[in-house]
């Protein structure tokens, strides 16, 4: 058996809509376009939706129970089984301690607790302090890091990569810049129809088509920012509305918009099948994120034709020109630089620097396909 051929991947979980879902889906169909045979370790009782006669699926560790007792059976796991089959090429879309190739998209997990703990209260920081499963998975990122048989680390930002050097001192020639991808080529069509098709989603919520609205696109209200949002909007023409396309609680943040006297201009539509959708009808995209290793949802705006404010924790900033086809926030996210950030973006909105397609042009690089080829060519170097 050829051992130059065999790819493993290491993803524990699977989910429809997972965006590492979507880079592992597909990579294993390009690695099979190849000709490779290709294994997948992951957790029990996972629904992966692929067949082919060179793809085998190996579950590995506990599916149940604990998140730590998870963590640790299929680490352990994967070690067992890289070494038991002396796997040449290994490509981790997860944190273990052992893989050829990582996919960092996420970033550290150090620096996401250190982030976590400035916006929790006391009793939040000491749990975390004490977590088994944080420790644990803090050893696990630093062995893994550390692994001599580690080649190369995708980075999808540059703010990630900075991030990995901080806290790691994994060296630079390992670290490659290889952005997220989102379905460029897929949008194309409801760019092209975004009239029609904002005319419909508005009729849908029952929201004015003529008003001009911004996005906010994203779950996980506090670390996506929308307090920022609704702080910015308080701070621009009272005609803008603010439409919440994701999953949150929105209680307080419908607070904080009465406490400023704009809770009549915030819609909360919940998260809904391709948000990406919601900027046919919107004037920019607002994603202030307090850390996004790449913030897809300013991508997209960008490939529906609009401009994007976005913070300097988000990597997708590496894409902005700031006052040009968008906004850049510098954290901490200041009242007066919050302020100065909204109605810089007012001014983009009502006096155009680029065009739609401009906008849309620009994201083509970061196009899935476009994407893939550039993973394709770093997990293959050897």
């Amino acid at each position: 058996m050829n051992r130059s051929q065999e790819i493993v991947l290491v993803r524990s979980t699977y989910a429809p809509f997972g965006g590492v879902e979507r880079v592992a889906m597909s990579l294993i169909q390009g690695l099979l376009h190849k000709g490779f045979r290709v294994t997948v370790l992951t957790l029990p009782a996972q629904k992966w939706p692929l067949a082919h006669p060179n793809l085998r699926f190996v579950p590995l560790g506990i599916g149940r129970g604990h998140r730590l007792l998870q963590a640790w059976s299929f680490n352990r796991s994967v070690v067992g089984f890289i070494k038991r089959n002396d796997s040449r090429r290994v490509i981790s879309l997860d944190k273990v301690t052992h893989c050829t190739h990582l996919h960092a998209g996420g970033g550290t997990h150090k620096s996401f607790l250190a982030l976590k703990a400035q916006y929790s209260g006391g009793l939040s920081r000491w749990l975390q302090k004490f977590s088994l499963f944080h420790r644990y998975i803090l050893y696990v990122e630093k062995k893994g890091f550390g692994n001599p048989m580690l080649r190369k680390v995708r980075c999808n930002s540059r703010m990630v990569k900075e991030v990995i050097q901080k806290d790691y001192a994994v060296p630079d020639d390992k670290l490659v810049l290889v952005p997220s991808g989102i379905r460029w080529q897929e949008m194309q069509v409801s760019y092209q129809n975004r009239a029609d098709l904002g005319g419909d989603l508005c009729r849908k919520h029952g929201l004015d088509p003529d008003r001009p609205y911004l996005l906010f696109l994203g779950s996980g209200f506090p670390n996506k920012g929308l307090d920022v949002a609704i702080k910015g909007l308080s701070s621009i023409s009272s005609e803008y509305h603010l439409v919440v396309v994701g999953k949150g609680n929105p209680r307080p943040y419908l607070r904080l918009a009465r406490r400023l006297g704009t809770a009549e201009r915030i819609h909360f539509l919940g998260p809904q099948p391709q948000g990406w959708r919601y900027a046919s009808f919107c004037r920019a995209m607002v994603l202030p994120s307090q850390y996004d290793p790449f913030g897809g949802a300013a991508a997209e705006g960008h490939a529906m034709g609009i401009p994007v404010l976005v913070s300097d924790k988000t990597g997708y900033s590496d894409y902005v020109i700031h006052g040009e086809n968008g906004v850049v926030i510098k954290t901490p996210m200041k009242s007066q630089g919050i302020r100065d950030a909204f109605k810089m973006l007012q001014m983009l909105i009502e006096q155009s620097r680029w065009s739609p397609d401009q906008l849309r042009s620009h994201a083509n690089q970061i196009d899935d396909d476009v994407v893939l080829g550039r993973l394709m060519d770093l997990f293959l170097d050897e």
